[in-house]
């Protein structure tokens, strides 16, 4: 756990480096950080619900995911380390517009709101920086929320690990981290239960899907979490439900196999 010396100071700067914020302001910001945590399962905001600060991930992965059908809460975005959220929301009314999950156990830097509206204000660099990731998140969400809406539950579980992939491979991107690489496998470190939640489905009906994904090699189920495998089929899953609208067809579990196949083999031909 980081404590307020040197080290932690030197952190918080890096931090607010990275996105852009000059070093007197990043300074300032730091002065005002804290480190807390939050467990696995934990709620960290409900939907309308204030929020008090914005928040940074130091170490696991936070869901933000509305309620709709049913009672039942699907995923629009996965934040991972050395991401942040609550952004948008507080530059609206200050009130969480979706539900906040904690999906692991998570380590977070934290900064009060009125610092980081201050921030978005004053600093040209973090203003740009938060433009770029809003755009693209935004554009995300919405495509989200329409495949979790209008899709059966068997695109819902592919849709919702697609996601889970893409969240992760982009974060490790973004943090210039030694990447995986296109065809590697990628640990999900979240138990079955929590992934079904993260799907908006039930558990029975993950592990039906589950276990066909595992007869076709494009799982692997251990004990720590579930392990995807062929990561650029599961990435090339994502771009086609996001951008060719694949939900429209309604397409059952056997037609999504086939897609999952269809991309494997699509990297194949590109790299041969």
């Amino acid at each position: 756990m980081f404590d307020t010396t040197q080290r932690m100071r030197d952190f918080t700067l890096q931090v607010y480096a990275r996105m852009g914020v000059s070093t007197s302001a990043a300074f300032e910001a730091g002065k005002q950080s804290r480190v807390i945590s939050r467990k696995a399962g934990d709620l960290i905001w409900r939907t309308g619900a204030p929020i008090t600060h914005w928040h940074h991930i130091i170490e696991g992965m936070v869901a933000e995911q509305v309620t709709m059908d049913q009672g039942l809460s699907y995923p629009l975005t996965l934040h991972s380390s050395n991401s942040c959220f609550a952004k948008h929301d507080l530059l609206g009314d200050g009130r969480a517009q979706v539900d906040y999950l904690a999906v692991t156990d998570v380590e977070l830097l934290t900064l009060p709101a009125s610092a980081y509206l201050a921030l978005v204000r004053n600093d040209a660099g973090f203003a740009q920086h938060l433009l770029g990731e809003l755009s693209s998140q935004i554009r995300q969400q919405n495509n989200q929320l329409i495949v979790n809406k209008c899709s059966n539950s068997a695109l819902r579980v592919i849709g919702g690990l697609a996601l889970c992939a893409e969240g992760l491979c982009l974060a490790a991107e973004a943090s210039a981290a030694s990447g995986q690489a296109e065809g590697d496998s990628l640990m999900l470190p979240l138990s079955q239960q929590m992934i079904a939640r993260l799907c908006g489905v039930s558990r029975t009906l993950f592990s039906e899907y589950i276990g066909q994904l595992e007869q076709g090699h494009w799982v692997r189920l251990q004990y720590r979490g579930v392990e995807l495998q062929r990561l650029s089929a599961w990435r090339g899953v994502f771009v086609r439900l996001h951008g060719h609208q694949v939900w429209r067809r309604n397409p059952p579990i056997e037609a999504l196999l086939g897609l999952l196949a269809e991309c494997a083999a699509d990297r194949e031909q590109r790299y041969a």
